[in-house]
């Protein structure tokens, strides 16, 4: 027994000077495959480019190579493999374990104990991946008749900086994770493979803004245009919002008019492709309203919509939508009416409906709190109440008309506080009647929600 546990204390010794020799050895043979590309024999040859590619893919790998197969950190003792130091941290909110090797960080699930990123601090080039590449694209302008390979090669190496780039984003390494995005979505784009990955451009332009980059997020948001993606329209709502926080470094009145119509002119292409998006109806209702110009064109848009389809109620309910976002709330509150006349089915009208009356309860109860003239404050209460009747009626028709659970049980949790509050409240101006009926209202739906 005492000879194989000298034996395992041997091995673990043993382990930083092997993951040492990966890494040198894998240099050794990349450097060696690069000779093969220098030879003019040797740079004529696909076969020579795609060697190289994969000894670089190898060298990216080497100072990993250990942790090949772990999945999960109970793996770790069963390979032998010892951390050096362990802790714990937030990344985003998770609660998250990172193990430090000699060559690499480990970050698991607190939680789970899953590997969630793979950190590597002594890296055999720190350009492995765009060298492993350039040596590809190589090898598929000599030999196109390469495309599976390479294409295979290209989703690998894609991934690997997506990866890289989700590792950085949760360091909050913005300008890296930025790099790394786009470098995963260019590559995926490029011949044979040719699949763009859109998210992961769009996920650099995030990046990039959130680093405080606004000039290359704005350049990584045309990219994303130049290749036909604008993701329904966030695409243009993402470059108004890069050229607007341009603004802030605006040094002259002139700039700042180009700048604001450069802004306005995303939301105006953004439009004529998404009429009804109301991210880019409300910027541009509200970008109007800042430049003097006349914002109702806009709805004119609506107007066409609903005579093209009259028996549209999203139509409605949409265009209410943006009035109550801009504070027009006896025009919202008709178009919320008007989508469930024209649909009674209509599920989302009702929501509106119920959400709009209680919303308004809500902040005729906070004024009411802070009033101290009497009959004001029973006369706020009064307004209070109307305002929680008015909810009812929708919410059950919204409860009612749903088939999806969810929206029952949202339903039923404003049902269940409404009529909570109107019991109490009649009971107080003893009122046994109508308590009585809100009483029962509220036990039914607090019955449904406990499943009874």
């Amino acid at each position: 027994m005492k000879k194989i546990v000298l034996l395992t204390l041997a091995l673990l010794a043993l382990l930083p000077a092997a993951a040492q020799s990966n890494i040198e050895n894998a240099r050794k043979a990349a450097e060696k495959a690069r000779l093969a590309t220098e030879d003019p024999k040797g740079a004529a040859k696909a076969a020579s480019w795609t060697n190289f590619g994969k000894k670089m893919l190898e060298a990216y790998n080497a100072p990993v190579k250990e942790f090949a197969n772990v999945q999960y950190k109970v793996q770790l003792s069963d390979l032998g493999l010892k951390p050096k130091r362990t802790e714990v941290m937030q990344l985003e909110g998770t609660s998250v374990e990172k193990l430090s090797f000699e060559n690499a960080n480990l970050y698991f699930s607190a939680q789970s104990g899953q590997l969630l990123f793979t950190e590597v601090k002594n890296k055999a080039y720190d350009d492995a991946l765009e060298q492993a590449f350039g040596a590809y694209k190589k090898a598929y302008e000599l030999d196109p008749k390469k495309g599976k390979e390479i294409a295979e090669a290209y989703k690998n190496i894609s991934k690997k900086f997506q990866d890289e780039a989700t590792l950085y984003y949760y360091m909050q390494k913005l300008d890296k994770a930025s790099y790394n995005f786009e470098q995963s979505a260019l590559v995926s784009a490029e011949p044979p493979l040719s699949q763009l990955d859109t998210m992961a451009l769009f996920n650099a332009s995030v990046a990039a803004r959130l680093a405080g980059d606004n000039a290359k997020a704005k350049d990584i948001l045309n990219k994303c245009l130049s290749f036909g993606y604008d993701s329904e329209g966030k695409v243009y709502s993402a470059l108004f919002y890069v050229t607007d926080a341009e603004l802030a470094q605006a040094t002259t009145a002139a700039d700042s008019l180009a700048l604001r119509q450069e802004a306005k002119g995303y939301l105006e292409q953004g439009i004529a492709k998404y009429p009804l998006n109301q991210e880019i109806v409300i910027n541009l209702i509200n970008q109007k309203i800042q430049m003097q110009e006349d914002p109702e064109e806009i709805f004119g848009l609506f107007a066409k919509a609903k005579e093209q389809d009259p028996k549209n109620a999203s139509l409605y309910a949409v265009e209410a939508d943006v009035r109550a976002k801009l504070g027009m709330k006896e025009q919202a509150i008709a178009g919320y009416r008007k989508s469930v006349e024209v649909d009674p089915k209509y599920a989302y009208g009702f929501y509106c409906i119920g959400k709009f009356y209680y919303d308004e309860a809500m902040a005729i109860y906070d004024t009411a709190q802070r009033e101290d003239d009497n009959k004001k404050y029973e006369e706020l209460v009064n307004q209070y109440m109307d305002a929680l009747v008015q909810c009812v009626d929708p919410f059950e028709s919204f409860f009612n008309i749903s088939d999806d659970k969810n929206n029952k049980d949202v339903a039923a949790q404003y049902l269940k506080i409404v009529c909570y509050n109107l019991y109490s409240a009649y009971s107080r101006q003893d009122n046994e009647a109508l308590g009585n009926k809100y009483k029962e209202l509220n036990k039914k739906y607090a019955d449904y929600l406990k499943g009874e």
